[in-house]
């Protein structure tokens, strides 16, 4: 995000790479886990792959930005609780461009490997190339620029086997919005946090307008069966998807300059914290910050 509209210069890798990733952003990704399952439901996988999964060799998947490992691992299980994939065994793979919240060796079972990659660097180990059954992506829209998927999309085909699968989620970024119970209550400083993170983000290159008709590039890059769908989010989770909102703003006072150092700045890093404070407020008197959907595409490489 640019010097525009308050924000500082945003760098997808920098930020996500930061040190400071540390275990507060490590519980809002076991949050964010909980709340797209809760959105999507008990199967971490669409019906149509799983009853496509290879009955006579080991399956392997990849997770792409896997953060925690928290998909993966919630994958183990439930392979484990399946008799045909124990019979003929899997192989989990994660890869993130920061490991500093992978789980240490005792929390991770044999089926599990997570690795420090950046996925969208070329070119890619030739050992990961043609190597995958499933490719999984959530949550990477912060890292795509000026909507061009093709990267993330070159990626994603060159892991995955002919007729492999890949499942990509997303929640609305295109679509952030802040609702209050009452015209009593205002929500004047989440509104103004969202359009500062939104101008900001535009000024760089980050707009999501292409998650709307996502299912276009897919199919241009050449993916078969390609399927797109919207689910609303469930109004019990928005309390909950408001708090790993909240995290996230909690996040971005970084970026900003301190007010010694730039008294000149029309948004310093002790403006948005008090700003972020109002907003939390705001919040606590029932103000919800939500993206309303979730986009799920699939497809499959082909033969």
């Amino acid at each position: 995000m640019a010097p525009t509209n308050n924000l500082p210069t945003y760098t997808a890798s920098s930020h996500w790479g930061s040190e400071a990733r540390n275990f507060h952003t490590s519980a809002r990704l076991h949050l964010q886990h909980l709340l797209f399952q809760n959105t999507l439901g008990a199967s971490l996988l669409e019906p149509r792959i799983s009853e496509s999964l290879p009955t006579d060799s080991e399956i392997r998947v990849a997770d792409l930005g896997c953060g925690n490992g928290a998909w993966l691992l919630d994958l183990h299980h439930a392979l484990s609780r399946s008799e045909s994939s124990r019979k003929q065994g899997f192989q989990l793979q994660g890869f993130d461009i920061n490991p500093k919240n992978f789980p240490g060796p005792t929390c991770l079972p044999d089926t599990v490997t997570l690795s420090n990659l950046d996925v969208l660097s070329r070119p890619l180990p030739a050992e990961l190339r043609s190597a995958f059954d499933i490719v999984h992506v959530r949550a990477f829209v912060s890292i795509i620029r000026h909507g061009d998927v093709g990267p993330l999309l070159d990626t994603i085909f060159d892991l995955l086997k002919p007729g492999g699968w890949f499942l990509w989620e997303e929640s609305r970024a295109d679509n952030f919005v802040a609702s209050s119970p009452s015209t009593n209550i205002s929500k004047e400083a989440c509104d103004t946090i969202i359009r500062i993170i939104d101008s900001g983000g535009k000024a760089s290159g980050y707009e999501f307008l292409f998650l709307a008709s996502l299912g276009v590039p897919i199919a241009h890059r050449g993916f078969d069966d390609v399927d797109v769908r919207y689910v609303d989010k469930r109004a019990s989770d928005l309390k909950a998807w408001t708090e790993n909102y909240l995290l996230v703003w909690e996040e971005l006072t970084s970026l900003f300059p301190s007010r010694n150092h730039m008294p000149e700045a029309a948004m310093t890093e002790e403006a948005f914290r008090e700003l972020f404070e109002k907003a939390v407020a705001e919040t606590e008197a029932g103000v919800l910050v939500h993206q309303e959907q979730i986009v799920i595409a699939s497809g499959r490489k082909p033969l």
